[in-house]
């Protein structure tokens, strides 16, 4: 038996083994899942159908400029049009921005006495 000769198979499991987390990323959503627009990661925006990673990393950038308030105003992403949202809105939500996200509150007088 030749010492290269259990290599090959070796090189098949670890390419299938390198492949998987690529395809765990694309997990669809589960029946009443919903991705939150103003939260989800690039990888969670990523389950939804028709979202690579270009799309996930675009919405992420618009939400950072401007939270969005209503489900549909995702349809302000390059490339999201309202077809694709009759699609999805099943599976959307949009939650309060995190506090990062979110525009400073403006500062209040303190009544002194």
């Amino acid at each position: 038996m030749s010492p290269g000769r259990g290599v090959l198979p070796l090189l098949g499991l670890l390419a299938i083994l390198l492949a998987t987390p690529a395809r765990a990323e694309k997990k669809p959503l589960g029946p009443g899942e919903r991705v939150d627009l103003n939260r989800a990661t690039t990888a969670e925006l990523m389950r939804l159908p028709g979202v690579g990673k270009k799309r996930a990393e675009a919405i992420v950038a618009s939400r950072d400029k401007r939270p969005f308030r209503k489900p549909e105003e995702v349809t302000r992403v390059k490339g999201l049009s309202p077809a694709w949202y009759g699609k999805v809105k099943g599976m959307v939500t949009v939650g309060e921005a995190p506090a990062a996200q979110r525009p400073p509150e403006p500062a209040r007088a303190v009544k002194g006495g």
